[in-house]
C-alpha cells in the first residue's frame, strides 16, 4: 500500500491543540471506532482513529502563526474543510506529494 502525504499549512497563532480540536469535531462519532481523538505529544498533536489502529494527522507548529499538518491523502477533504470553514480560505494552503 503507497500513503500519500498531504501538508497544509494554516496561518494561525492557535496551538496545535487547538487547530486539532478544529479538525476533530466533525470527525467525532459518539461510540465509533472510525471518531477521531486527539493525542497530546507535547508541542505537536496527532489525530488518530478512536481504535487507534489508523494515524490520520499531525498536527505541529511550524512558527509563531503558522501551524503544520500532515495528513493521509485520503482524509484531506475532512481536514481542509472544517481549518477553512474556521480560519478562512486565504489563511489555509495545502500541496500534496503525489
Amino acid at each position: 500500500m503507497v500513503w500519500f502525504v498531504m501538508f497544509v499549512y494554516c496561518n494561525t497563532k492557535d496551538s496545535p491543540r487547538i487547530v486539532g480540536e478544529i479538525v476533530c469535531r466533525p470527525n467525532f462519532v459518539k461510540n465509533s471506532r472510525r471518531s477521531w481523538i486527539i493525542s497530546d505529544e507535547g508541542d505537536s498533536c496527532i489525530i488518530k482513529t478512536n481504535s487507534n489502529d489508523h494515524c490520520v494527522a499531525v498536527v505541529y507548529c511550524v512558527g509563531d502563526s503558522v501551524v503544520g499538518i500532515e495528513i493521509d491523502d485520503n482524509c484531506a477533504s475532512k481536514v481542509v474543510e472544517p481549518l477553512i470553514k474556521e480560519y478562512n480560505f486565504e489563511n489555509v494552503k495545502w500541496l500534496s506529494d503525489k
